[in-house]
């Protein structure tokens, strides 16, 4: 029964949303093919978004050296990135 509650369930879902302030999360969703912009919020504090055919990751926080190179390394930097969920637009300004 769980199964089918389950199945059910999944057939409803058409995208998974992770919003996290956690760099570990981040780092361990953005693995399949997609596109990330990141944007220096703060003295110390990065915004990125990554989007997938069917997911979107939202990170807001810090970083460490190791962990700014490879985000570096794998993503567009941005001027400023801007996350609408009201009209569900997420505007990045190069």
């Amino acid at each position: 029964m769980i199964t089918q509650l389950g199945r059910r369930w999944w057939k409803t879902v058409k995208r998974l949303v992770v919003k996290t302030s956690n760099p570990d999360t981040l780092f361990e969703h953005m693995h399949e093919k997609g596109t990330s912009f990141y944007a220096k919020v703060g003295e110390e504090l990065y915004k990125v978004v990554y989007f997938a055919t069917n997911r979107e990751i939202w990170f807001e926080g810090t970083l460490t050296d190791e962990q700014l190179k490879q985000l570096k390394d794998e993503s567009t930097k941005a001027k400023s990135i801007q996350i609408d969920e009201f009209a569900g637009e997420i505007i990045v300004e190069e």
